[in-house]
């Protein structure tokens, strides 16, 4: 049976095609394949049930790319409103805050999104800069390893790691 002749799929953080691709991305053997996989768990991620909800979310991301903050914030902001479970929404404005050097916002929004999927690999790895910008480089550390055990497959992510890792192990010595 197709997709098609199912009727409407529920996506978001809760939907079943998402253990299965988790699976897949642990296991990648490639960057290109996990990177591929990671882009389906994205998609996914930014489908909502309700197309209202869904506008919000490409209003705020074509904001965001014409560097209009604000307007991107009031966004994901009625997203947040709208749709209090969906960790898309939360991951979004947790973004926003973080370019917006609201870090302890964005890491409230960033534990909302984790509560609501602790798969989160973008939302850990957020998590990792904010830490990173609250000079709290131990923390910035555990944040991106554990992105890193969900997505193995991140190269920026594994660089930041080896560099916090020396970092460290400077301030040791």
């Amino acid at each position: 049976m197709s997709l098609l002749s199912a009727g409407p799929v529920q996506a978001d953080q809760d939907d079943p095609r998402l253990d299965g691709l988790f699976d897949r991305l642990e296991a990648a053997d490639s960057r290109r394949q996990a990177q591929a996989i990671a882009a389906r768990i994205w998609s996914i991620w930014f489908q909502h049930p309700s197309g209202y909800v869904e506008a919000l979310l490409r209003q705020g991301r074509e904001a965001l790319q014409d560097d209009d903050l604000t307007g991107a914030l009031i966004a994901f902001d009625d997203a947040v409103r709208k749709a209090p479970d969906f960790a898309e929404a939360w991951n979004a404005r947790a973004t926003v805050n973080y370019q917006i050097g609201n870090y302890q916002r964005a890491l409230a929004d960033i534990r909302r999104t984790l509560t609501l999927e602790p798969r989160h690999f973008g939302a850990l790895s957020g998590r990792g800069l904010c830490y990173l910008a609250l000079d709290q480089p131990q923390m910035a550390l555990e944040a991106f390893e554990a992105s890193l055990q969900i997505h193995p497959h991140q190269p920026g992510v594994k660089f930041r790691v080896r560099a916090l890792k020396s970092e460290l192990d400077a301030r040791d010595l």
